[in-house]
């Protein structure tokens, strides 16, 4: 066995030594093969070059298949050939067919443009011939093929290289077609609103058609139309297989309102037209077309849907809610070192646009780490919270509360009725950083040289340790991630959010720092939520939350969550940019997230540790629903709820005094599934905010239906709608309503 061992090794040898003996001859003749089939490459790719270039022989008509085939096998001749060179060669032939694969994608993309312009002038030959014809069934379907084919290219031509390539092809068919299309376009329309109109009626679509007909009038008594008695006609057959109905209500004041009827009528009585919720219309007006009627109503009530009924047909409409106050707050993200101070502008004024002067709460989100400076210019006493505008204007002044750094607090802005009185309208400033300056810090591969935000000019960025590191162009070495010494402005350019930075920094000077970590492509958090309270988490509905963020098409995103060593979710960045991925979160407490991005499409994820560089910043989020609970005022017989006040404590403190109203109602079921609906303004039932809460008194149910048609007995809430938290959440009563 070793001796045949033996005499395969040595044979192999021999093979070897005689192929290397031979290869230099091979691998010449070789090169020499491709250099040529390379310049035959770029020779063609020059005249295909010439041949859709306006300094060439290109006519916007003519299209080079010719030297496009020639350039395209060239190329491909060249390509097979440099399969057989070595790698350095190799890469060297492929820079040399980068400028005619260039002219093969230009040639392609003018080819498919004039193409386009084939069939536009043979559609539009074709549209001439319909028109002619005068059959206007005809027209339109010419007209719908021409102009889709012109739509095309329109796409096509911004393939195109070149504007005044794009316009040569362009302008071979423009004129013709645009003429054309504009000759018709009104006649068109107008027919294809007629037929649309004819099949809304059949299907009992009359508000529909009613418009579709408005609409085809409206252009007919505007122009001067080919075929203008036909389509004429057509609208009139329409009109008259319409019902007398309504077909659209429009909202004017709370005691004005403007229908439109389907078709004119001669007169309108104010009998004949009926509102429900207790309005009455006390006035009509008909106007000289005969289908606008102006309706005087007694007073609507705001946040009200009403219905109008006149011959048979009813249309429903909203009313507005109640003009608010309008709260104008800077939320850009500002900037400061500790021992400065930040100033969030803000404006009030009243529902009619005058200033507000009247009484606002201000209250800082981290009242630890921040407080309170100045307020219009005033030194602000400890513990005071309400100020009251000067021309409807506050100016606030926040500082750092000691000498550490503070970052992501916020000034909550709360414009309220009175001094006691519950809130018109909030808004939030944009978060309020205040950093710390090292006289001497060192820098590495963790938090230390993590950069978590640049201000290119004023020459500064700051670490994720949040402190703020100086940038001078003199007495300062600066690196690249080559080890290459570069200039403040090559680093500024460089320098971005996720970057590393590494080495000595001295504020006086001195400093010797390098990008190692040149994060042109990274990742970022975003959701849906609002932050919650006075924390930085986020809060959720539910136990989940989908993360969404941007990166580097085709990478792989990991998702951290720093309690863990390995990842707890991964996706790969979308061909957009873009990345998703769905997460559970505890109920119980809030979880903190962090995403990065692989450094290469095929990286290894490493696990959490410190050190991990690329990290995004952290993400917290809270899983919290907006829950209440219901309890009676009073103990009752529990045989009706109607003129019984029942309160609703929001569970969480935060939720409490943070408590929308906005067209709510609720619905219950008692034990044999009898269901019952209370309208906020209906049958006496209101719904109000309260301090805690809110609070409904019952009145006559709106709806009932189901079981023995009466509630009796404890009662489940089976759906609250209009009634939200600060966050938007929407409420869930978690108990029944008993001894009512």
């Amino acid at each position: 066995m070793k001796k045949k061992a033996i005499k395969i090794a040595a044979s192999t040898a021999v093979a070897a030594s005689a192929f290397v003996a031979a290869a230099p001859a091979q691998q010449a003749d070789a090169a020499t093969n491709v250099n040529q089939l390379l310049t035959d490459a770029q020779n063609a790719g020059t005249v295909l070059k010439w041949a859709i270039s306006v300094e060439g022989s290109a006519d916007y008509k003519t299209q080079p298949f010719t030297q496009y085939n020639a350039a395209k096998k060239a190329i491909a001749a060249a390509e097979s050939a440099a399969k057989k060179l070595s790698a350095s060669e190799k890469l060297s032939a492929d820079a040399k067919l980068v400028e005619p694969k260039l002219q093969v994608k230009r040639a392609q993309a003018y080819i498919d443009a004039i193409t386009s312009s084939e069939k536009i002038k043979a559609d539009t030959a074709a549209l001439d011939a319909a028109i002619k014809s005068n059959d206007i069934e005809k027209v339109e379907t010419a007209y719908h093929k021409a102009t889709g084919e012109y739509r095309k290219q329109a796409a096509l031509l911004d393939r195109v290289y070149g504007q005044s390539t794009r316009d040569g092809i362009r302008n071979e068919v423009k004129p013709a077609i645009e003429k054309l299309v504009a000759d018709v376009k009104n006649e068109v329309t107008v027919n294809m609103l007629a037929k649309a109109a004819a099949a809304d009626v059949k299907a009992g679509k009359t508000a529909d058609a009613s418009k579709k007909i408005a609409e085809a009038q409206a252009i007919l008594d505007a122009n001067v139309l080919k075929w203008e008695t036909a389509l004429q006609k057509s609208v009139d057959d329409v009109t008259t297989a319409l019902p007398l109905a309504i077909s659209t209500v429009s909202y004017v004041d709370n005691k004005t309102l403007v229908v439109t009827l389907t078709k004119p009528v001669v007169a309108v009585s104010e009998s004949e037209v009926v509102l429900d919720n207790g309005a009455v219309v006390t006035k009509t007006a008909l106007s000289s077309d005969k289908k606008t009627l102006t309706l005087t109503t007694t007073a609507l009530s705001a946040a009200t849907k009403y219905s109008v009924t006149y011959k048979n047909s009813t249309v429903s409409f909203d009313t507005p809610a109640a003009p608010i106050g309008n709260v104008d707050v800077n939320q850009t993200a500002l900037h400061a070192e500790v021992g400065q101070s930040l100033a969030i502008s803000s404006s009030f004024k009243t529902s009619q646009g005058t200033t507000h002067n009247g009484p606002v709460k201000v209250t800082l989100t981290d009242a630890v780490n921040y407080e309170l400076a100045t307020v219009n210019g005033a030194a602000v006493a400890a513990g005071t919270e309400i100020f009251y505008p000067v021309n409807g204007q506050l100016v606030v002044t926040v500082k750092a509360k000691t000498a550490a750094a503070a970052t992501g607090g916020k000034v909550k802005f709360e414009s309220l009725t009175g001094v006691a009185g519950s809130v018109i309208e909030t808004k939030t400033s944009g978060s309020l950083n205040f950093y710390t300056v090292p006289a001497a810090k060192t820098l590495a591969k963790d938090v230390t040289g993590t950069v978590k935000y640049v201000d290119l000019a004023n020459n500064y960025f700051v670490t994720e340790d949040n402190e703020k590191i100086l940038l001078s162009a003199t007495g300062n070495v600066y690196q690249d991630t080559n080890n290459a010494v570069i200039t403040l402005d090559a680093l500024k350019a460089k320098l971005s959010k996720g970057d590393v930075v590494t080495g000595s920094y001295v504020k006086t000077g001195g400093s010797t720092l390098q990008l190692v970590l040149d994060k042109v492509a990274g990742v970022d958090f975003s959701v849906d939520q609002e932050y919650l309270g006075n924390t930085t988490a986020f809060r959720v509905e539910g136990n989940t939350v989908t993360l969404t963020g941007t990166g580097e098409a085709g990478k792989l995103v990991s998702i951290y969550n720093p309690s863990l060593l390995k990842p707890v979710a991964q996706t790969t960045v979308k061909s957009n940019g873009t990345w998703s991925v769905a997460l559970n979160v505890d109920p119980t407490a809030p979880v903190t997230f962090q995403a990065r991005q692989a450094a290469i499409v095929n990286e290894i994820t490493p696990d959490y540790a410190v050190g991990l560089v690329g990290l995004s910043d952290e993400l917290v989020v809270v899983a919290g629903k907006f829950d209440a609970t219901a309890a009676p005022a009073v103990a009752g017989d529990n045989s009706s709820l109607s003129g019984k006040l029942v309160k609703f404590t929001a569970t969480k403190a935060e939720d409490q005094n943070n408590v929308k109203v906005s067209k709510a109602q609720i619905t219950v079921l008692d034990g044999d599934l009898t269901r019952a609906t209370y309208v906020d303004g209906v049958n006496n039932t209101s719904i109000t905010k309260t301090a805690t809460g809110f609070d409904i008194t019952f009145g006559q149910p709106s709806t009932i239906s189901g079981g023995d048609g009466k509630l009796t007995g404890p009662v489940t809430v089976n759906a609250v709608t209009g009634v939200t938290n600060e966050y938007g959440l929407k409420v869930n009563v978690t108990n029944t309503i008993a001894g009512y």
